[in-house]
């Protein structure tokens, strides 16, 4: 299987890219939020966090020219290739956050305990077990927070390219599908 067939090749639209963008960063902040009041990271994280949003944003829209690609078919409709690895980091991101915070909530409300399961037995190696769940939910919020911001500065640089598009000072292969 080549990686070329499960790229994402979407039809470009404005309305659509600024829509997606929101829910993501809708959804991005939700998941950050819960590892700052369910799972406990330390507030004073907020700063290595936004140092890394704004490098990896800055990165992304620097060089993600590189890696977008723009189509147009026969009827004129633009499409582009946003390649695989942002979209598939940001997911990978999400849903172990969602996965990590879930068991977050277990362990906070104590629902192993007053189920009779013993939480220490499966993490005893580990030592600590919120200890090991606030590690794991930082290094997955970075992981998240460069998925985001990779795919917002992909998203911006679509839009400039879009627009370039449109007003003709750039030109965009026909598809040869």
């Amino acid at each position: 299987m080549r990686f070329k067939s499960v790229r994402k090749v979407e039809k470009l639209n404005k309305r659509k890219v600024i829509t997606h963008s929101i829910i993501q960063f809708t959804l991005t902040l939700f998941l950050l939020y819960s590892s700052f009041f369910i799972i406990g990271v330390p507030i004073e994280f907020v700063v290595p966090y936004l140092i890394v949003f704004g490098v990896s944003l800055y990165l992304a829209n620097k060089y993600s020219g590189k890696t977008l690609r723009f189509y147009k078919n026969s009827n004129g409709i633009i499409f582009v290739d946003l390649g695989w690895f942002s979209n598939f980091s940001y997911i990978l991101a999400t849903i172990t956050h969602i996965v990590i915070t879930s068991l977050g909530i277990i362990l906070r409300l104590g629902l192993l305990e007053k189920t009779g399961m013993d939480y220490k037995l499966t993490f005893f190696f580990f030592g600590e077990a919120m200890t090991i769940f606030l590690l794991v939910t930082i290094i997955f919020d970075f992981l998240l927070i460069y998925g985001k911001a990779a795919l917002a500065g992909m998203h911006r640089r679509m839009l400039i390219h879009y627009k370039l598009i449109l007003s003709g000072k750039e030109e965009v292969k026909e598809e040869t599908r």
